[in-house]
């Protein structure tokens, strides 16, 4: 039934369209319901989307990955690095999507850190960007410590790119890492750690991207900053209250 109501989202018909969104609506909130067939719901999503042009009817569609993600994140990564071609701005839309929720976030970053390494899939344009993906889960990660992390980082500066789209994701991951509720008294301060290294590449991203971009930059410096400086005399707000100074001179 599910797969009816998103279909209808596609529908030229203004009443179907409202219709089928409250009905998405109401089974959002109970996955178990109708979360029967993950690839296929995953797939007809996707194709549906493709087909949406506005933004209300585009967000109640892409919401359903959330709920998807979370019960079954290895069948929902799998199938969509399976049915989009690299860089599609359908699929991007939804990672993003998926990136936006801390404990969803955690759960695909897990399985695209497994499934990635398979040379077969990519999420970008090219393998030596989707490593910066990889670098994104370790950076999720409390594995690995944040002075190992750190040279880990500077042999592929992915911030340093300048394709928008790659730009976008990333840096949609480090906000929602930045900003996760339930992480700010153990893994927190091991991630902003981790993030000092990439605190001159964040500023140049301030510099050179576009208003998007700069816009989720400056959210990540934000969140960074609340919750460093709640630490006395923290080398790291200070760093980033001098990287921020030039702004207030314009």
């Amino acid at each position: 039934m599910v797969l009816v109501f998103i279909e209808a989202m596609s529908d030229s018909s203004t009443f179907d369209k409202e219709a089928a969104r409250n009905m998405l609506g109401m089974v959002k909130r109970n996955c178990d319901f109708w979360l029967v067939d993950v690839p296929k719901i995953t797939s007809c999503i996707y194709k549906t989307l493709e087909c949406i042009n506005t933004a209300p009817a585009r967000q109640s569609v892409e919401s359903l990955i959330v709920p998807m993600a979370d019960k079954c994140p290895g069948e929902v990564v799998s199938m969509l690095l399976t049915i989009a071609p690299p860089g599609d701005s359908t699929a991007l839309a939804l990672w993003e999507v998926m990136f936006s929720v801390p404990h969803t976030l955690q759960n695909v970053l897990k399985e695209l850190l497994i499934q990635l390494q398979d040379r077969h899939y990519r999420v970008l344009y090219t393998h030596q960007e989707d490593t910066a993906i990889l670098r994104l889960a370790i950076l999720a990660s409390s594995d690995l410590q944040d002075e190992e992390f750190a040279p880990m980082y500077l042999v592929m500066r992915f911030l340093r790119q300048r394709r928008p789209t790659m730009l976008s994701l990333l840096l949609r991951g480090m906000m929602t890492l930045s900003q996760t509720d339930e992480m700010r008294e153990t893994l927190f301060f091991v991630q902003a750690r981790k993030m000092e290294v990439m605190l001159p590449d964040l500023m140049w991203v301030l510099q050179y991207g576009n208003k998007a971009i700069k816009i989720k930059a400056l959210v990540i410096f934000r969140n960074v900053m609340a919750q460093l400086d709640r630490e006395e005399a923290s080398p790291m707000a200070v760093r980033l209250a001098e990287f921020l100074l030039p702004f207030f001179d314009d």
